[in-house]
């Protein structure tokens, strides 16, 4: 009693620990990082729903149960980045929360330092680290979806149902795991528990999970019409799942992934010799086998699919989680009591398998470029398969050397190697420079104005040029070159749209009251013409941001001047010039009204605006481009 009772105290103080450490280090990392593009344009697109209803005032992308939830912390402060940060803040909260809900339920089926054990493997990989608290709707989805699994462990069908039906409305990325529930139960009924009342549990659990995403489709064709909800839930979500634009970058993108979460990568497939091998009083072998379907179904499916952007392995975090979790309280007893390993297959099938894990993992470490240090991962599997196999009981010396091996191949693997370059990648991003941007930025549109940057770098205002609101790859190449398969993909609820082509940007842009554009890598890869156009508009005025300051050709021109104020005459060459019939010399300032002006000179000059509100340059630094710091 009093051994479990230290347990229990240990436990405790252990995961309040981790997650203390992970609430903390995430705050600290919102402060400290850049925030990334998506999440941009997401909270842009969340604040949409402060004033607007979805699918009758906008088109919403995805389902929109998420966006409601991340709209409290939204209206909760005041400021741009500060809003931003909070957000990022609360989402470490709930995040934070869920790991301490989840860990206690997860001790009802396996041991407590196994537990352990897979939380501080989670939150030490640098998907863990640097996208769980991305402004973004996936990661909720997925909390859902494991509260769902923990229920199908225990046998509660219905509120397993409900709760993968709310990572559903949240994001339709959940029909990953809803997928891998029908696989997982599908198998179990057909090895375990083939009768009738475990074949209606599964009826029950898809039954319930219907009756809820058909609920929210009713729900929301009595606002809006039934076409454009159907559209937007089930065809649009279908249409960029078959996106293939990024293709071309899946190798570039699973080598970014393996590099910085080698371990539970690669050493994921050495999990199935727990379902290979089992011992004496091994209580939980068909809870970890359940386990092992439902996760390996979801990371199977990600081997084909097309758009594995980094922040993307969001979906991998909770059955991680799980599977080490389960992994590990198969492997402490087996290791640290001497436990005689029962081989559920033949002991040669075990070392087939051993080397085509080898195989494989010097194929993935020279195909993606991985270091080679990795290679040490393979350490494990062999440890693992030569203590199941031995027919003689394990020596306490040689367990322990085992489990030193296996220790310290997870602590440079898992932790000291990838967390090396994640250090590395922090100090490259921090976010100083893009915070001054946008603050120069809200302090250029005090007077409403209107800026263009390609990306909706502040929520609650709207850029007003078609085509320019978010340049992702494929409306880039719309601009460029539109095709029908392009066009297909140009959908409302992206910001994307169908009709524009550069002309009809430039057309645009010279209607317009944009007083500024800001420079960074999206606006670099617009059409030549377009920035041609900008180049002869705008003029760096400090940083990445391009201020109003339009050329003007020698000789008589006549220009439209967009905005009234005051204007410094830029000319490298001595001269004068006329306006309206004025005298103006070079380098001198001129007070000019919203209007046309007649322009006279000998040589082309610009005519550089003067905001009345000119920006505070804080730090000296951050007065050249430096554009890639903008966004990433």
């Amino acid at each position: 009693m009093k051994m479990q009772h230290m347990e229990n105290r240990t436990f405790i103080f252990g995961l309040i620990s981790l997650c203390l450490f992970y609430f903390s280090f995430e705050c600290f990392f919102n402060s400290y990082y850049m925030i990334t593009v998506d999440e941009f344009w997401f909270a842009h697109r969340i604040y949409e729903y402060k004033n607007g209803l979805p699918y009758k005032n906008f088109a919403p992308y995805k389902t929109v149960f998420g966006y409601y939830l991340l709209l409290l912390p939204m209206l909760a402060a005041n400021g741009i980045i500060k809003t931003l940060i909070l957000t990022k803040n609360a989402l470490a909260l709930l995040n934070t929360l869920v790991l301490l809900v989840s860990s206690h339920w997860l001790t009802r089926y396996f041991q407590k330092s196994a537990v352990l054990c897979g939380l501080a493997l989670l939150i030490s990989t640098e998907t863990m680290l640097s996208y769980s608290t991305n402004i973004r709707v996936d990661l909720l989805s997925y909390w859902f979806c494991l509260f769902s699994l923990l229920f199908l462990l225990e046998n509660h069908f219905v509120l397993a149902g409900i709760l993968i039906g709310l990572g559903f409305i949240t994001s339709q990325k959940a029909i990953w795991y809803m997928f891998a529930s029908n696989m997982a139960l599908g198998c179990y009924w057909l090895l375990v528990k083939c009768n009738m009342k475990m074949f209606w549990n599964i009826i029950r659990f898809n039954v319930t999970t219907l009756i809820l995403i058909a609920s929210y489709v009713i729900l929301w064709t009595c606002i809006a019409d039934w076409h454009t909800v159907i559209n937007s839930v089930f065809y649009e979500a279908s249409i960029m799942y078959q996106l293939d634009w990024y293709a071309n970058a899946r190798v570039l993108f699973w080598s970014t992934i393996l590099t910085a979460n080698p371990l539970v990568f690669l050493l994921s497939p050495a999990i199935l010799l727990s379902a290979m091998a089992t011992y004496k009083n091994d209580n939980n072998y068909y809870k970890r086998l359940f386990v092992i379907i439902y996760s390996f179904t979801i990371l199977l499916c990600l081997i084909p699919y097309k758009q594995v952007f980094p922040y993307y392995m969001q979906v991998t975090l909770p059955i991680y989680f799980v599977l080490y979790t389960a992994f590990f309280s198969w492997l402490f007893p087996l290791l640290q009591t001497r436990l005689v390993a029962v081989l559920l297959v033949r002991g040669a099938w075990l070392w087939l398998f051993l080397f085509a894990y080898i195989t494989g993992v010097i194929f993935v470490i020279y195909t993606f470029s991985l270091p080679p240090a990795y290679f040490m991962v393979i350490t494990i599997p062999v440890l693992l398969v030569y203590a199941i196999t031995d027919k003689n009981q394990l020596s306490d010396k040689l367990s322990l050397l085992f489990l030193k091996l296996m220790i310290i191949t997870i602590v440079f693997v898992g932790g000291i190697y990838p967390l090396t370059l994640f250090t590395f990648n922090m100090a490259n991003n921090k976010g100083d420079y893009q915070k001054e941007t946008i603050e120069n930025m809200l302090t250029l549109l005090q007077d409403n104005s209107d800026y263009i940057a390609g990306i909706e770098l502040i929520y609650n205002k709207n850029q007003p040029i078609a085509g320019m609101r978010h340049l992702g790859g494929a409306q880039v190449d719309y601009l460029y070159a539109p095709t029908e398969k392009l066009r297909r993909g140009m959908l409302a609820s992206l910001y994307y749209s169908p009709d524009v082509t550069s002309e009809s940007v430039i057309k645009a842009l010279k209607e317009s009251r944009v007083k500024f554009y800001v420079n960074n890598y999206r606006m670099m890869a617009l059409p030549r013409n377009i920035k041609q156009y900008l180049t002869s508009e705008y003029e760096q005025y400090t940083g990445s941001i391009y201020l109003y300051s339009p050329k003007v050709m020698q000789g008589n021109q006549k220009i439209g001047i967009k905005f009234p104020g005051v204007y410094l005459i830029e000319s490298g060459t001595p001269q004068k010039i006329t306006l309206d019939g004025k005298t103006y010399h070079s380098n001198s300032y001129a007070i000019l009204d919203r209007k046309q002006y007649s322009s006279v000179a000998s040589y082309h000059y610009r005519l550089k605006f003067i905001p009345d509100n000119p920006v505070i340059q804080h730090k000296p630094e951050f007065y050249d481009d430096h554009w890639q710091k903008v966004i990433f």
